[in-house]
């Protein structure tokens, strides 16, 4: 009965950001507090017409609502970003891990097609000579090279014409198959088959088959070997590697017609179901009536192999992709927000990103010097006087705070955002360094593998049985053919029971038969008595590999009769670009398939010696760049940190290894032990800003004042951390930020002139008179200043406080040296810290221009273009110093 297949699903599209915005938990969390704010605001700049400053109010209104709409955008969009990253990032993985471990087997099949007693046996049976004894010897021959490579489930043996000769799975009862591979495999010049499905040979169940023919002493294929790879454990290792428990991601592996092989969940991807195969492969995918956010990522081949041309898909439901429960950058860290304010984040986030913060900060300045203007206003400086007092203060108040909630939102988003990136970094880190150390591992079981297969090679034991020059060149061709067929080894050696080598696979290497190995190499394999067992030395230099340290596997070679070993095998990994090769793959990629910027690769030793490494800062050998107490984890066990390197932030995550399989899952931890980890460039420190006092300062009660009191409205601010005052009568009006007349050798308290409603005023740079040297805030709000005599200063600050009342005698003088100008200091508080406001005088900030200011200010007064010449060099550097009390004697 033919059944109807799972519709064809449709992708969405490459634009999927706007179709997914509804389901961004954090985007639409900050959409509703925003509008909420915006709708207070919108009543907020109705009720400002009858203030006198409607006008400033909705200005700040549109741009805060312009910023609003980019803050959510670039929210929508670094989200994606995030989500498609991690997917892309498993898809890869997945199919680069399956693809390394599928070379491995091509080169499996060519080498044991080659096996003497394998070809002795098909020879006779193809004959019809060989018994049943014989047949049961060889199935205990293919029992031993499983036993040592357990991703195999069968091996079978074929006559030309199909004939099942012998196989390992002796359940299944076919006794000729019809497959094609095997009229494939035996083609001259086919090293080996691959074929993947359903077929008679697996008694009709789905399976990878690697052939190869197996050939005569002429060149005559007389048999096939076929080698039944167990795709479906393989897969699932692979697929329960990268994913966590509660990860929603849905792993999938895709043929060449994009028919699913496996998936991680059967359930919402079964086997054959189809999916697009188009590239890209990204963004919005409906499949089953649900939509799905998926990435897609081919391999690049391993060693000149491509692998078989399928594709792996890593998807998750639209549903569920920006949910808090996914992550995606929903959780907030303080630490995470605050290290990333304090870094140039320009490798993890876009520069719209991160200019939202200084464009709320300029927003919230304008709002605030508009607030101040109006509160100036209601207290006499530019006249208000038919407007209640008291329903100005409270709609001023009500500004400044819905202003300060907008700008809390925005600080919110973006530190949450930021957070969510730092730990999407993190994790990145972590992720790929277990990948890494996986990649290893499964490598290096090759290694231990490979090494015991070949010392079962009866041609082997033959030359160090029966040792003479032709056994020897015999043994040395036999090497020679599966260094060919494995390529990731510089050399290949058969050595005797005296440790003297006997053939090598590399011909320029032949000085070597007849000399000695290391005799500790040569003593730990002969001690070696169970065919299951090898040995490897620790990862360090050796004369048998020129290229730097490395590892030596070997191998017994036994005798038949189990007695003490004729020899062994030693074969030398090409360690050097094979580890970093292992590294590299291990990187995180963007896009463009290119390991991500800054991202770096080692393995490193538990005594903290670097054993490979993508970055030549850190060579082979060299001391790692960290502490040594970071590479302290049990096997297996993963960790991150954020570690600063040559003066720069990176996301760190170190994994130890833990064995794949049967290989070194039991072992205890050892010196030798190698970690991976992986540095993720966060980004360089920025300089190190001072922290922002609060907004408010409070004058500290004094108890009830009484009716006679006189009171003073004091105007604050603040420069540096150092807050101070003046009486609100003598501030005319906050002036934007606009172009300043230079004056030559002007003093540093003097930066120049500015125009003001056709005067020109002279600039005071108070920061720049109390601490001298230190850099000037260009963007600070300036305050125009009238002393009592009518003469005008504008005075740049760093922010603008608040304006309240305070009874007179709460005022102290102090005079901080003799020559000092007076001033008073007010005893309060700022947030939670205790403070002292310092109260000037604006005739204290005329004084503190100098007489070469006050030449300028006049010269200007008169002719603004020739101001800046005016004023002689003599007169500008004469300009007094000390107006202001020394903070530290008060």
């Amino acid at each position: 009965m033919k059944t109807a297949s799972p519709q064809l699903p449709q992708p969405c599209g490459s634009s999927a950001a706007p179709a997914l915005i509804a389901r961004m938990t954090l985007v639409n969390e900050y959409r509703e507090r925003l509008l909420r704010l915006q709708g207070a605001w919108d009543l907020l700049a109705l009720l400002g017409e009858m203030s006198g400053i409607g006008t400033d109010i909705g200005q700040t209104r549109d741009s805060f609502q312009s910023l609003a709409d980019t803050l959510l955008a670039s929210l929508a969009r670094q989200l994606m970003q995030q989500r498609l990253q991690g997917l892309r990032g498993k898809a890869q993985v997945a199919i680069d891990i399956l693809v390394r471990n599928l070379f491995e087997r091509t080169a499996d099949v060519g080498f044991l097609a080659t096996d003497a007693a394998l070809r002795a046996f098909v020879e006779s049976a193809g004959a019809g000579s060989a018994d049943a004894a014989q047949r049961q010897s060889v199935q205990a021959r293919l029992a031993a090279y499983v036993a040592k490579y357990s991703v195999y489930d069968d091996v079978i043996l074929l006559a030309p014409d199909g004939r099942v000769l012998a196989r390992l799975d002796d359940g299944v009862t076919l006794e000729r198959s019809r497959h094609p591979l095997i009229a494939e495999a035996s083609r001259s010049g086919v090293p080996y088959v691959e074929s993947f499905g359903a077929c008679d040979l697996l008694d009709g169940r789905r399976g990878l088959l690697y052939a190869a023919a197996i050939m005569a002493a002429n060149g005559r294929p007389v048999g096939v070997l076929c080698l039944s790879f167990r795709i479906d454990d393989e897969l699932r290792g692979i697929f329960g590697r990268l994913l966590a428990k509660d990860d929603g991601t849905v792993l999938a592996l895709l043929d060449t017609q994009g028919e699913v092989i496996a998936s991680s969940d059967r359930w919402q991807l079964p086997a054959g179901a189809p999916l697009p195969l188009q590239q890209p492969a990204r963004g919005l995918l409906r499949f089953a009536g649900r939509e799905y956010l998926r990435e897609a990522a081919v391999s690049g081949g391993y060693q000149g192999y491509a692998g078989p041309g399928w594709q792996a898909q890593a998807l998750i439901p639209a549903d569920f992709a920006f949910s808090a429960e996914a992550g995606a950058g929903q959780s907030a860290d303080t630490g995470h927000a605050a290290l990333a304010r304090s870094l140039d984040t320009r490798d993890i986030f876009d520069a719209e990103l991160r200019g939202i913060p200084p464009q709320a900060q300029r927003i919230q300045r304008e709002l605030a010097r508009s607030v101040w203007n109006g509160k100036l206003a209601q207290h006499g400086g530019l006249g208000a006087p038919g407007q209640s007092q008291a329903f100005g203060a409270t709609f001023l108040q009500e500004v400044s705070r819905t202003g300060m909630q907008i700008r809390g939102v925005f600080e919110q988003a973006i530190a949450r955002l930021q957070s969510g990136g730092i730990g999407a970094v993190l994790d990145e880190a972590e992720f790929q360094a277990g990948l890494a150390i996986d990649i290893m591992d499964r490598n290096l079981y090759e290694r231990a593998n490979d090494c015991r297969w070949w010392a079962l090679t009866p041609l082997l034991a033959q030359a160090l049985a029966e040792p003479d020059a032709a056994s020897s060149a015999e043994a040395s061709r036999v090497l020679r053919h599966i260094n060919g067929l494995y390529t990731v080894y510089t050399l290949l050696l058969l050595f005797d029971a005296q440790g003297r080598v006997v053939a090598v696979s590399d011909p320029a290497r032949e000085t070597l038969i007849g000399q000695p190995l290391d005799d500790t190499l040569v003593r730990a394999t002969l001690a070696l008595r169970d065919p299951q067992h090898y040995h490897v030395g620790p990862h360090a230099a050796s004369p048998l590999y020129a290229a730097g340290p490395t590892y030596v596997y070997t191998a017994a070679v036994q005798q038949p009769g189990r007695g003490a070993p004729l020899g062994g095998v030693a074969i030398v990994f090409d360690g050097v670009p094979q580890f970093a090769a292992m590294l590299r793959d291990a990187l995180p990629r963007g896009a463009d398939g290119e390991p991500l910027a800054g991202a770096c690769g080692l393995f490193v030793t538990r005594s903290g010696h670097v054993v490979a490494s993508t970055d030549d800062r850190f060579a082979v050998g060299s001391a790692a760049p960290f502490a040594k107490s970071l590479l302290g984890l049990p096997r297996g066990a993963a960790d991150r940190q954020v570690l600063t390197i040559d003066g720069i932030a990176y996301a760190a995550g170190i994994c130890h290894g833990g064995g794949y399989r049967e290989y070194r899952r039991d072992t205890a931890a050892s010196e030798h032990d190698v970690a991976a980890v992986i540095l993720l460039r966060l980004g360089a420190p920025l300089p190190k800003a001072q922290d922002v006092p609060a907004t408010v300062f409070q004058p500290r009660r004094q108890g009830a004042s009484p009716a006679n009191a006189h009171k003073r409205e004091i105007a604050a601010f603040t420069l540096g951390l150092q807050w101070f005052g003046l009486q609100a009568s003598e501030v005319e009006e906050v002036l934007a930020p606009g172009p300043i007349i230079g004056l030559p050798q002007a003093p540093p308290q003097l930066p120049g002139l500015v125009r003001h409603r056709g005067q020109v005023v002279p600039v005071l740079d108070l920061g720049a008179l109390l601490h001298p040297g230190a850099p000037a805030q260009a963007d600070g709000p300036l305050l125009l200043c009238r002393s009592a005599s009518g003469r005008s200063v504008a005075m740049r600050v760093d922010a603008l406080g608040n304006v309240f009342e305070v009874d007179a005698r709460q005022l102290v003088p102090w005079q901080a040296r003799a020559g000092a100008l007076p001033v008073q200091l007010l005893s309060g508080s700022a947030g939670e810290a205790d403070e002292m406001l310092t109260l000037l005088s604006a005739d204290a900030l005329w004084q503190a221009l100098g007489d070469g200011g006050r030449a300028a200010a006049l010269a200007g007064a008169l002719d603004v273009e020739s101001a800046a010449g005016v004023p002689s060099p003599a007169a500008l550097d004469a300009a007094p110093r000390g107006l202001l009390h020394d903070r530290q004697t008060a």
